[in-house]
């Protein structure tokens, strides 16, 4: 708790641009259930660069051009590219006209997932009123919901008239059933992370000194290799890590250098635990299996714990084969207050989202 008031506090006074360096966004506060929630807001329209943590811009239409981007050839490229703009274009202007990249997104920690309490269908209720008199001109978002994750929130947002906009696929495991256990990857990472060829850190051992490299090895994987668009942590944030527990920080240690880090981010009151921050030295054979070790880290950490995992998006594959279940994943629009137009607009969008994602992702996936 005393790590979320001082992350809200300093991103209130200075802005999401604090703890994230591509998220220029506001962040204002709301109490929902007696607890302060933060509010991230864009003023302005959104930059090309800004996460998509904070723009759902970034979410729903430059991410996933990106990632068609990087799995194809040079060649290919360009085409697609063309192709694009014939398609996002309309859903750009859609975009615009709903008014949802300047949404007001609630309980959002400007992570890749936020993990919440299952508040009640009143908590709900009595939030929805405070933020439509807050933000008259903006829409209402919360990202990350999952009805396996949290039922009653999911029912609680649907009966009072929030709507569900598909955003991408997820992948949940419980690390307390013995099934998690019998995958053969599980086994094999299990061995591979008792290896002390690579050493593992705990938080206690890392220290401020450390914050550059641990930086840097996050954005070998998550921003050079993998997107811009991914939050591009502060070393401020680190720091917060480092000094408050904000997320479980953890690292691989290897003929004396850091080479890897893990940031565990937990919610005991709803009983899952999640990795928004996770990155290693992309350098290194990949017979050191870094990535793995980390990976089997977490799986570890959440059975100890007694815990369900998070395992959030992406390495689809790889998840699949260690006990994770593919799930969808929602953004909920509260929109109600309005102009006509931005309702119909939204509701057009979320109609497109709802009717085509779901098979995309799920082709993307593999699955």
């Amino acid at each position: 708790m005393v790590a979320d008031a001082l992350w809200l506090l300093t991103a209130r006074s200075r802005g999401g641009q604090h703890w994230l360096n591509n998220a220029t966004c506001t962040v204002n506060a709301i109490e929902i259930a007696g607890q302060s929630q933060p509010v991230s807001l864009l003023e302005h329209q959104s930059k090309w660069q800004e996460s998509y943590v904070a723009s759902p811009r970034s979410t729903w239409l430059r991410y996933p051009r990106q990632e068609i981007l990087r799995q194809v050839s040079p060649a290919w490229a360009q085409a697609i590219k063309l192709g694009s703009c014939a398609i996002l274009g309309p859903l750009s202007a859609l975009l615009k006209a709903s008014k949802l990249d300047q949404a007001a997104i609630v309980a959002n920690h400007l992570v890749s997932t936020n993990l919440y309490t299952d508040w009640s269908a009143n908590e709900i209720s009595t939030a929805t009123d405070k933020l439509q008199s807050t933000y008259p001109q903006h829409p209402l978002m919360m990202r990350n919901i999952c009805p396996q994750v949290n039922p009653e929130l999911t029912e609680s947002l649907l009966s009072t008239g929030w709507q569900l906009f598909p955003s991408r696929m997820i992948y949940l495991c419980d690390p307390q059933q013995a099934s998690a256990w019998k995958h053969n990857h599980v086994r094999q990472d299990a061995r591979l992370l008792d290896n002390t060829e690579v050493e593992v850190l705990t938080h206690e051992a890392l220290q401020m000194q450390d914050i550059a490299v641990l930086q840097e090895l996050y954005r070998q994987l998550f921003i050079d290799k993998h997107s811009y668009l991914n939050p591009d942590f502060s070393a401020a944030f680190f720091e917060l890590c480092l000094e408050t527990q904000f997320l479980e920080m953890h690292a691989l240690r290897w003929q004396g250098r850091l080479v890897g880090v893990i940031g565990m981010y937990t919610h005991h009151e709803n009983g899952w635990l999640t990795t928004p921050l996770i990155g290693y030295d992309t350098s290194l054979p990949k017979e050191l299996g870094l990535y793995r070790r980390l990976m089997a880290l977490l799986l570890k950490t959440a059975r100890e714990k007694k815990l369900k995992l998070h395992y959030s998006s992406g390495a689809s594959q790889f998840k699949r084969a260690r006990g994770g279940t593919p799930h969808l994943e929602y953004t909920a629009i509260y929109n109600r207050h309005l102009s006509t137009t931005a309702v119909q607009s939204a509701r057009i969008f979320g109609r497109l989202l709802s009717t085509f994602a779901p098979a995309l992702l799920k082709k993307a996936d593999g699955i």
